[in-house]
């Protein structure tokens, strides 16, 4: 399958590699990544939160051990963990994956994703001003919703706040559906190109992915094209990524 993107690419340089809040290789292109983690109670059937759980623990250990990947490419990947369920926490605010520390997280409540939405542009915006601030070039962040249900708050003024954003090229906005989430209400948040559908609560191979993925874009060559192609798990369907 192809990963589509394009880089932001901005003209002023440091000289010192190491910025403000301990940034790390700023002169080198970065790829930042909001996890949105439904944390409401549903999640707990069938273990789906330890499932979940196990996923960020593998996720962290596939960028950090994977030996194609070189030391710049590990530092120049920002990852934020949002979970919402029942209410929104900023489990982790931007830092690189080695420093990524992957909660516990439990199930209860209900699902309050229209905040958490908010939330993650809201980081997403502040992530790109430290990035521009420091003369440090990025690609278009990412948002990744994995969710087994639909959002029970206001969710529509984050909506359009998102399809804004997405139509100025500042983020791109996934959806990962487990179990007997709703199509149709993710269809009316994000783009129903970029929503899968994960079967067997598979998240392990979901983040192997997600982490081979984000590794890829970032050590992709900007004036050779924009895509890349990456191998799916078989558990990962309907899958369709652009831009």
């Amino acid at each position: 399958m192809a990963i589509f993107q394009k880089p932001f690419q901005n003209k002023s340089e440091q000289s010192d590699d190491v910025g403000a809040g301990g940034l790390q290789w700023i002169t080198e292109r970065h790829v930042a990544c909001v996890f949105l983690l439904d944390t409401s109670g549903s999640m707990a059937d069938d273990n789906a939160i330890g499932k979940l759980n196990e996923g960020l623990r593998v996720f962290k250990s596939q960028t950090v051990n994977d030996s194609t990947f070189d030391e710049h490419t590990k530092a120049c990947i920002d990852v934020a963990l949002i979970s919402f369920g029942p209410t929104v926490i900023l489990q982790q605010d931007f830092v690189p994956v080695s420093s990524m520390n992957p909660p516990v997280l439990t199930a209860g409540g209900g699902t309050p994703m229209g905040g958490a939405l908010n939330m993650a542009l809201d980081i997403i915006t502040e992530q790109k001003a430290r990035y521009n601030e420091l003369g440090t070039p990025y690609f278009r962040p990412w948002i990744f919703c994995i969710t087994d249900g639909k959002p029970n708050d206001d969710y529509l003024a984050a909506t359009q706040r998102l399809k804004q954003m997405e139509n100025e090229k500042k983020v791109l906005g996934y959806c990962v559906g487990v179990e007997k989430f709703d199509r149709s209400m993710m269809a009316s948040i994000f783009n129903p190109e970029r929503i899968f559908e994960l079967a067997n609560l598979n998240f392990p191979a979901l983040f192997k992915f997600v982490s081979s993925s984000l590794a890829s874009v970032r050590n992709s060559d900007p004036n050779a094209g924009n895509s890349v192609a990456i191998d799916a798990p078989a558990d990962l369907h309907k899958i369709t990524m652009s831009f």
